[in-house]
Parts: structure tokens; sequence; C-alpha cells
């Protein structure tokens, strides 16, 4: 009998091989729940899909993601298949062998229908699909916050329900599988003589689904989901255990969460002339000496408030329509206003690095933990006479931050052991308008001294858990918008306090963003994860307000701060002073994804070679790379070079302060 006729006829296969292709049935069932699952979760994305094109790339995303899942359900079903190979070429087995079989192949589905559950709400925030960048934090600084923070949040709960619902179905139906095949009386028959040829048939079909393809140039990888022009339906087709057995493969490589992009002294000579740099006079290739047209006869207080998932979007001045920031809007008329900037990365690690030192993060990497020296700000201000502190709402040992700050530049942290604990409403610690309340307090202080202080502040209330104080009452009863108005309304009482106090008209105050949050997802790397506003708010110091509407990134905030106060420093950073040069790119690492932008074009890079430009300023979502080849090759090497740049900078320890 051939193997082709067997196999058509299920009920002629050997027990093992029913077994197996029953539960990959199993398994692909629930799969397929969860991508429906997402598509329902995120079906509002439809709407950034040109019109008359939304039904046929859906229809390819599940096509495609049967693929995936086969791919996938191959990698959880071969120790199941390496087990069942010496019973299928003899007369079965014991009962114990095929129990642990069923305990094996059940404990690793579970676990990846709970990666597929986890994702529901990864892949609402970061419009990405779970990898290793969920454990980015995890475990730094021997800090439990991160767990606290996930397990008090209620909205992700009701994943919950569909990871109970998907275990037990496929533990029952997998039970009854067992029984109805392994243990059945047929199992115990004399095999057929074509039992192994059936079972080199089984091997060949499982080195085709662990293949996934049937060019013999590789197997299949995530670049095969880019089947369209538009981000959902690409990402919608991977499956969310897939790319999490990816990342946490790949990082068992030491050179995984580094870059390759070209050699170091290429990369370092392209960033000199990006950045105007003839020839330096010191160890580090990019530090160049800065000196003020006028050296500052008062040295001005600096505020400096990084504020939690601050997106620009969020704000009526760049369209929002639901009035979340009266205060903020307002405030951008009477400031010195930045409405062109873009983050470093999505992370809150990535946002304290970027801001404060000037650096870009690199792929997944953790700057934070590495401990090595840096040439921020508070270091640099030190050197001119600066007390400095830093404030968080929650454990500094999170991320790493206490440990990298004190040892670059700050004097002390203050975080939640230091707040009253009835103050502390959740894992996130005490809430925005306390924060800055208790702020105010150190920096009346530190002004008694007669020195100038620079305190930063890490604010909190705009993440999950989110939590309102009792005393204020949000317009929208959708708790996401409300706590914008709860961080608006924080902001304003700040700064209304602050304007009593004998210091303020000595103050620069900068407002800023770690990251934004996904408001649109146009593109995979939705913009309003990393455009964020910069106020800079001085009404005695800074004279007639104005809009800076130029290009600019979260690495330059500290450059035009050190111009706006005139003091001489040496910049040993990839920031400029955006009041006195112009930006040509901003870039941004996202995980597994970088972004390259001018006032027009986004350029997006994936990791396994996917890469895409789009003329975002007039919201096309067309890939527009081919017929822009050129653009797109200078954007690309611009940030690839100051990536490489960055990574060569900190392992060579040249990222170290400089005497001016």
């Amino acid at each position: 009998m051939k193997i082709t006729s067997l196999l058509k006829n299920r009920a002629n296969l050997l027990p093992e091989w029913r077994y197996l292709s029953g539960t990959y049935l199993l398994g692909m069932a629930g799969f397929t729940f969860f991508r429906l699952l997402t598509f329902l979760q995120e079906y509002y994305q439809l709407e950034y899909l040109p019109e008359g094109q939304r039904f046929w790339p859906i229809v390819q995303s599940f096509l495609m993601g049967i693929r995936f899942d086969t791919v996938t359900s191959a990698y959880l079903l071969l120790p199941a298949f390496l087990l069942l190979l010496i019973p299928s070429l003899r007369n079965g087995a014991a009962g114990w062998w095929y129990g642990g079989v069923f305990a094996i192949t059940t404990g690793l589905y579970l676990f990846a229908f709970f990666v597929c559950a986890a994702d529901l709400p990864y892949f609402h925030h970061f419009n990405m699909r779970t990898n290793m960048g969920i454990l980015i934090s995890a475990g730094t600084g021997d800090s439990d916050f991160l767990w606290e923070m996930v397990w008090g949040e209620w909205r992700y709960y009701w994943a919950l329900a569909p990871l109970l619902l998907t275990s037990w179905f496929f533990a029952s139906r997998h039970l009854s599988l067992l029984r109805g095949v392994l243990f059945a009386e047929g199992a115990k028959r004399k095999r057929p003589a074509a039992g192994p040829a059936m079972t080199l048939g089984m091997a060949a079909l499982f080195a085709g689904a662990l293949w996934g393809r049937l060019s013999v140039q590789g197997p299949i990888s995530p670049a095969t989901a880019y089947f369209s022009d538009y981000g959902f339906p690409n990402l919608l087709s991977l499956n969310p255990f897939y790319t999490f057995f990816l990342s946490w493969k790949d990082h068992f490589d030491p050179e995984y969460n580094r870059v390759h992009f070209m050699g170091d002294q290429e990369a370092v000579s392209n960033v000199q002339h990006y950045l105007g740099i003839e020839k330096s006079e010191f160890d580090s290739p990019v530090a160049r000496r800065v000196m003020p047209d006028s050296v500052a006869s008062q040295k001005p207080n600096v505020v400096f408030v990084i504020m939690e998932s601050m997106s620009a979007d969020k704000m009526g001045r760049f369209g929002n329509p639901d009035k979340l920031t009266p205060f903020m809007d307002s405030l951008a008329t009477e400031s010195l206003m930045f409405d062109s900037i873009f983050t470093a990365g999505i992370h809150t690690f990535a946002g304290v690095y970027a801001a404060l030192y000037s650096m870009p993060v690199v792929k997944r990497h953790h700057p934070l933990v590495e401990m090595k020296p840096h040439a921020g700000i508070a270091q640099t201000l030190k050197q001119h006479g600066y007390q400095t502190i830093y404030f968080t709402t929650h454990d500094q040992e999170f991320d790493h931050v206490g440990a990298f700050l004190r040892k670059n530049g700050f004097d002390r942290i203050v975080s939640k052991p230091d707040y009253p604990k009835e103050k502390v409403l959740s894992a996130l610690g005490v809430p925005d308008d306390y924060l800055y309340h208790h702020a105010i307090g150190e920096f009346n202080k530190l002004s008694q001294n007669g020195r100038p202080f620079f305190g930063a502040i890490m604010t909190g209330s705009d993440h999950g858990p989110y939590v309102i104080p009792e005393y204020f009452k949000p317009r929208h009863p959708e708790r996401i918008k409300g706590v914008v108005e709860y961080v608006d309304w924080s902001v304003s009482r700040f700064l209304k306090e602050a304007a009593a106090q004998p210091w303020f008209h000595n103050t620069i105050f900068v407002f800023t963003g770690d990251h934004g949050v996904t408001v649109e997802k146009h593109y995979d790397l939705p913009l309003s994860f990393i455009h964020t506003p910069m106020i800079v708010y001085a009404p005695k110091l800074l004279g007639t307000p104005r809009r800076v509407g130029k290009l600019g990134s979260q690495l330059d905030a500290c450059p035009t701060l050190m111009g706006l106060l005139g003091l001489p420093w040496v910049n040993n950073t990839l920031g400029i002073d955006l009041l006195r040069q112009n930006r040509r790119y901003a870039i941004a690492y996202a995980d597994d994804k970088y972004a390259v932008l001018d006032k027009d074009y986004l350029y997006i890079s994936r990791e396994y070679g996917v890469n895409s430009l789009y003329h975002y300023s007039v919201g096309d979502q067309q890939d527009v790379l081919r017929e822009n080849a050129a653009k797109a090759e200078e954007m690309r090497r611009y940030a690839e070079s100051m990536f490489q740049v960055s990574q060569y900078l900190r392992e060579n320890g040249l990222t170290h302060w400089l005497e001016p």
C-alpha cells in the first residue's frame, strides 16, 4: 500500500501518528482561537487600511497564520514525535511511556497558550508580538516591582478567561485522544508491514513542518509575515509563541543584543561628519567643546520632568479631540515649545537614559544595568556647583535606576521608602500630584544654601495599574483618558505651588516624555509611541514664548538645555543643541526594529531583514522604499552609524564626563 494513500485515510495510520495528527489539530484550534481574539481586540485597526483593502489582507493573515501555527506546533510536538518513534516501529509501548508523552506535550501546549494569552495585552500596548522584550526589565536591581505592576493591572485579567477555556479544552480533548488512540485495543494489534514506511513519511512531514516553507534556501522566518504594506495584517499572522521562542533562543547568543551594522571606525567617521566634528581633541571621537557666546552671570535652577507615557497625541495641540490636557496645551503657548521631538525607545529605562545622558539604546540592550560612567547633564552641572537630585514614584531598584544614577552624577535618589506609607496607592507608588508636592519640599531645602539645584522627576501615574486619587474627578469615565486629565491637573498644581516659592523665577522647567503610547497604529511602530512634546518653561528667563518646529530627538534635550544655561561644557554625547544646530534624522530603537525619521519620511528596519519607507507626513501607508531607495539608504546609514558608535563608546569606556 502506498504511503500517500495511507496518509489520506487517517484511520489507517499507526496509533502513534493518529495521536500526533489529532494533537496537532487541537493545537491549531487553540492558536486560531487566540488569533481570532487578537483580531477582535484590534478590530479598530482596520480603519488604518484603505477602503476596499480590508477584507483580503485579513484573510491572508489567517492563511499565513496557519503556516506559523504549523511550525510552532511542530516544535511543540517534536519531543512527542521523538518519544513515539520506537513504539511506532515496534508493537507499541507501556502505558507509562504514553503517559509521559501526554504530560510533556500537554505542558508545552499549555505554556504556549499562556504566551498567547499574555500576548493579548502585550500586543495591544506595544503593537508587536511577544518577545524577550517582555522580560527586559525582569529582575533588574533585585526588584519585584515589575510583577507587582503587572498583577496590579486588572485590565490584563480578562486574558485569563480564554487561557483557562483553551487549556481546559485542549487538556480534556488531548486526554480523550490519548485514551482513544494509544490506549485502545488497536494500539496493541500487530503493526502493518507498511509501519516503517509510515514512520518515514511522518518524519518527512515533520521535517517539512519544522522548515515551514517549500524553499530550500532557509526555514520560515518572521520576515515571511510581511506580505503587505500594512502593519496589522502582517503582525496578526505571526504566532506569539513562535516569536517568543525565537527571541528566547537568540537571547543565549552573547551577540544577540549587540549590533554589527558596520566597522566601528567607519561608523565613527560617519558620525563625526554628521556632527560636524573635524578632529576630536579628546579620547572620545564624538566629544566636542562647547563655549557659550557669553557666560551666564546667574546659574538658574533646573527642574527636568520626564513624564510617564507622555505621547504628543494625548494633547489637544497635536489634534487630540478629547480635551485631556487643557493646562499643558495652554502652557505650551507660554513656553519654548518643541513640537517635533521623538524618543529614543519605547521603554522607561530607554527614556531615562536618553533624556539624561543623550545616548540612544540599541536593540534590547539595557544600558542602566552595565553601570558604565556616562557624561550626563547631572555630572556636568555638578562641576558647575549644582546640587543634583532624582525623584521616582516607586522602587528605585527597578531597572537599576538608583545605582546607575548615583554613579553618574546624582547626589540623592528619592523613591518609595521616602514617602509616607499612606500616600503610596499602588505598585507604582505615590501619585503625581503628591510626587510634585514632595519634590517642592526638597527643592526648598536645597535652595537654602544658595547653590543652584538640578532636579529630575520621573512621574508614574500614567502607567498601569492606573490609580486616580479619590480627590480628583475626571470628566471622562474611561480610566485611561481620566488619568491623562489627572496628570495634566497635577502639572498645573505643581507649577502653581512652585510659583509661590522664592526660587521659582530663577528656575527652568522642562517637561517631556520617557516614551509615548499607541494612540494610533498606522505603522507597526506607531508614531504616537515615539512622538513626545518638549516644553521648556521659564517666563522670567526665556523671554517671548515661541514654537520650535524643527526635527529633534530626546537625545537633544540636555544639550539644548545646556545652551539655554549658557555654561561651558564638553558634549560627549550624540545629542545636539536644537537652538543652534539642525538634526538630520531622529532615531528610535523598539526591541526588534528601529525607526529613522525626518519631517516627511519614516524608515523602519526590522529584524530578519524587512525594511520599509513611508511618507508619513501625508499619512501614506504604502511602502515607497523601492521608489525612494537612495533616501532609504541615507536614512539607514545615518541610524546604523549612530547605533554602532553608541555601542562602541559604551563598550570602550568612552562615554565618561570630560573637563571643559
